[in-house]
Formats: structure tokens, sequence, C-alpha cells
């Protein structure tokens, strides 16, 4: 049995460098690892990047003098962590390798193979090493080998955690570059879509139609307009690109080969919580930005306040007043002249009674049981519109002013309507 070494023969521990999750041993395996980092460590990388290349396609795609550095360095780090090195690499290193291996498309689970791997070649290096010395020396060496493993592990841990970052990073770039080339094609830019190399594919998109284009407004500060609507339409196989802005939710739908435009709506429809407008289909997608300019105005074609999904050939008059909003407010207010001065219950009587006489295609006794009142009350209130607009019910002309003058009120300012005004 071996003398038992004397207190001064004792070998000193260097000390653990501030985060080091394992306590670095060294005695024995220190030692070696010492011995193993002054020979030089050229063949050990050469030997474990042939192993890497040989057993993994991803490092294959890797330039070979990059790895075989990366492959240099780790071994140097994980052997001048045994040997107790202070200057040897920590976790920030290896999380950075873990971050350059996600932009480099290597699986973590690649990765952390081709760690074991190099801390494989470590202990191959740190046994052969060992076995050259006196058996005690050697059964220490492996009692302490335990402290490699404890260095793979927290190596393990750095790696996973660059790698995850380096995901994180990739996503957000493409979800900007994403935006961006949304950005450009909704806007109808189109030589800034070009030069980002535009591609209905990085939307997420087939790059042939037919599309329609979407747009629904928010209904309330912060709250989505269609809420989910990328993954509702994906679940029932429709491809699709949205974007949010301070004015609601726009957004490129593939029609595809099974779907039509009225399927779309339906579909949107479950989703609506407000006013949804469609455009028609288009199967140019550099036609966007114009196509995106008709959903907005077919959804004004609904009343302030509405839920549902409306499209331009819903009602085409609607569509011509919502595509100019103060035009249409000024001129509804020219064609009724006077009645826009009354008091507000007066103005919106007689409205309200020539709303629903035009919606009941000019049946006064319809119009009185709608209203509650009788017909020559009916009459008496369109005389005094008749006088104060300087419009005439019996003439076509001045009827179909009178109508678009109440369709554009209806959209734009329903409340003065009354109950006529949501009809």
């Amino acid at each position: 049995m071996p003398e038992p070494l004397q207190p001064d023969q004792v070998r000193a521990c260097p000390p653990c460098r501030p985060g080091d999750g394992a306590a670095v041993l060294a005695s024995v395996l220190g030692e070696v690892a010492a011995e193993l980092l002054d020979g030089g460590l050229d063949a050990l990388a050469r030997e474990v990047v042939q192993q890497l290349r040989t057993a993994e396609k991803a490092y294959r795609r890797l330039d070979a003098d990059l790895l075989l550095a990366e492959v240099g360095a780790l071994l140097d780090a994980t052997l001048g962590r045994l040997a107790g090195e202070t200057s040897a690499a920590g976790g920030s290193e290896v999380a950075a390798l873990g971050r350059r291996r996600a932009e480099q498309n290597v699986p973590l689970a690649v990765a952390l193979r081709g760690l074991r791997t190099v801390t494989a070649a470590v202990w191959g290096a740190v046994a052969a090493r060992a076995a050259t010395r006196p058996h005690e020396e050697m059964a220490a060496c492996l009692q302490e080998s335990v402290g490699l493993w404890a260095v793979l592990d927290e190596q393990a841990g750095e790696l996973a955690r660059g790698h995850e970052a380096g995901l994180t990073a990739l996503l957000d770039a493409d979800r900007e570059r994403r935006r961006v080339l949304l950005d450009a094609l909704v806007d109808g830019r189109l030589g800034e879509w070009s030069r980002l190399g535009g591609s209905l594919i990085r939307l997420g998109l087939p790059e042939e139609g037919p599309y329609v284009a979407v747009s629904a407004e928010p209904v309330a500060a912060g709250a989505p307009a269609l809420p989910g609507v990328e993954e509702f339409l994906a679940g029932h196989g429709v491809r699709s690109a949205w974007r949010t802005t301070a004015d609601g939710a726009v957004g490129i739908v593939a029609i595809g080969e099974w779907r039509t435009v009225t399927s779309i709506r339906e579909l949107l429809g479950a989703l609506a919580a407000g006013r949804v407008g469609l455009s028609r289909s288009y199967d140019d997608a550099l036609q966007t930005s114009t196509a995106v300019a008709r959903a907005m105005v077919a959804r004004r074609c609904l009343p302030a306040g509405a839920v549902g999904v409306t499209a331009i050939d819903d009602d085409p008059v609607a569509a011509l007043l919502a595509s100019s909003v103060e035009t249409s407010t000024e001129v509804s207010r020219l064609l009724l002249g006077a009645v826009m001065e009354l008091p507000d219950a007066e103005q919106q009587t007689l409205l309200a009674t020539l709303a629903t006489w035009l919606a009941t295609n000019g049946n006064s006794t319809e119009t009185g049981r709608l209203l509650f009142c009788h017909r020559n009350t009916v009459r008496n209130r369109l005389a005094r519109l008749e006088q104060l607009s300087g419009q005439s019910l019996e003439d076509p002309r001045s009827v179909a002013r009178l109508f678009v003058a109440v369709e554009a009120l209806r959209l734009l300012d329903p409340s003065v309507l009354g109950d006529a005004g949501s009809s």
C-alpha cells in the first residue's frame, strides 16, 4: 500500500474561477490536462474534425478551416478548465458557438453531439496519457474524471442557451424582413420590393394568384382587428400575410385552388368584431396596393359600429360614397339644404321619415306604420322636407339625389337618421 503523502507533499488545488459550476480538480487529472495543452492539440483537433464531418452532414457544409479553429478552441478551453487555467475560455465563448451553429442551420441535437465528440476526444487523450503513469495515479485520474463530465454539462447548457438565442435572433430578423417586404407590397413601393428581392414565398404565400385583399378596422385601442386570423386561416388550409397599423389590419389572402372569395368571406366573418372589407380577387400580386385600397373602401360601405364583412360589389352606391368621405359628406349636406340647419330633434324626424319612405319605395302608408304615425303625418313631413331641401319627390332626379344624401348619412353619420340609420 503506497505511503500517504506528507503535508508538504500535498498538491495545491488552483482556485476556481467565478461562475464555474464545478470545482476544477487539480491533482492528476489537472496535471495530465496541462501536459496535453503543452504538447499542442493540432493533431487531435484535426482528428475530431474528421470524425464530425464523417458522422454529420451538417458539418460537411461548414468551412473546414473555421471548423478546425472552433474545435481547437473548444479542446483548449476544456483542457484549460481541467488544468485550472483562469484564462481558459468560459461559458460566453461556448454560448457564442451555439449561436453560430443556429446561424449555420445546424440543429441543436447535432451541435450537442459535436460537443460530446470533443469531450470524448479529450477523455481519450487524457486516459491515454494517464495510462503511462503509475497505477495509483492512473486510478486517481479515473476517479477525478467526474470533473470532465461536469465541464461537459456546463458547456452543453451554455451551447443550448446560445443556440436558442441564435434561433430567436434569426426568427426576429425573418419577421422584420417579412414585415418590410409586406409593407413595400401593400404600399405599392414596387421598386423597393424589387430591391429587397421581393417574393411571395418569403411572405408565406404562393407565387401565383388568385388573391384577395382584406381591410379590417380596429374595434378597440390595442386590440387586434381580427385576432389570430393568420393561424385561423392556416387551420383551414388558407395561406395569408398580415400587417397591423393604427388603422387596423391589412391582409393578403391566397384564395387557392379549392376556395372562392365567398368562402374566404365566410371564414373572416367568424372572426370579425367590426367592419371588414374585401377587394375583388386578383391574380397579379403587384396589384396588391390597388386591391388594398378597394378593400378599405369596401370596409367603409358598412355604417360605423357595424360588424360584418362586405365587398364593393355588395352596394356600388355605398362604395361610391365611401371612396371619398369628405366629398360625400359635403354633397349630402348640399343636397339636403336647410334640413341640415334644423334643431337636432326636428332634423332627425324629417330625415328618418325620408329614409323610411325611400326604403318602402315611396309607400306613405307603410312608412307611417313603421314610424307609428298616420300617413298624412308622413306626407306633411315630406312636404316640409321638400320645401327646405329644394328637392321634389315627384322628380326622379330629385329622389335619386335625396337617396344618395340619405345613404351618405347612413354610412358617415347614422345617428342623424335615428333608428332608420341602422336599417
